[in-house]
């Protein structure tokens, strides 16, 4: 019998644990923000239900896990710490809540968040925190990426309802962020 050559063996593996998460989706999974190996704060649970080839959630932010801040004239359910500020910014737009391995969209704008440095005032959506997700074996993990949210200052077209693109997504630098990644395990 031929043995498979590692790289296929590798492709293989890894769409069989894609296939593993979609037979295991019917039990709450929780989300957590990761600074290190360290430091976690689970910040929700989300159920996600197979359907049409993708996935329907049902996503629950646990507020006591923030503080209720007013900034720049709204609300933000924020954590902090002494040199930086990471407050949620919910979508305010039309969120279908339906996932795919390969548009994973609706569920990354379900967690945006925005970080202030300590002096600044109010909170600006220019330093915008994006987390780019991607099934792994063990769920869903999100890396971070510093991102303008202005563009959600006006509502988006009734054709694109996701107006981030990964054009406007950069490589943010660790030095300057609490929270690394998400983790939906």
């Amino acid at each position: 019998m031929r043995r498979l050559s590692q790289p296929l063996f590798l492709t293989i593996l890894t769409l069989f644990s894609s296939h593993l998460f979609a037979l295991d989706t019917a039990r709450l999974m929780t989300i957590t923000l990761q600074a290190s190996d360290t430091e976690t704060v689970d910040i929700g649970q989300v159920t996600f239900t197979a359907e049409n080839g993708g996935y329907r959630y049902e996503l629950q932010i646990d507020e006591d896990k923030f503080e209720k801040q007013f900034l720049s004239m709204r609300p933000f359910d924020c954590m902090q710490k002494p040199k930086m500020m990471v407050c949620h910014l919910p979508y305010p737009y039309q969120n279908n809540r339906f996932i795919t391995a390969e548009d994973m969209s609706n569920l990354e704008y379900e967690l945006l968040f925005l970080h202030k440095y300590p002096g600044a005032y109010g909170i600006d959506a220019y330093n915008g925190i994006y987390y780019q997700m991607q099934i792994t074996g063990n769920g869903i993990e999100g890396q971070l990426h510093d991102v303008d949210l202005n563009v959600l200052k006006v509502p988006p077209e009734d054709e694109e309802l996701r107006p981030i693109t990964p054009d406007m997504l950069y490589t943010a630098n660790p030095d300057k962020h609490w929270f690394m990644k998400v983790l939906i395990h």
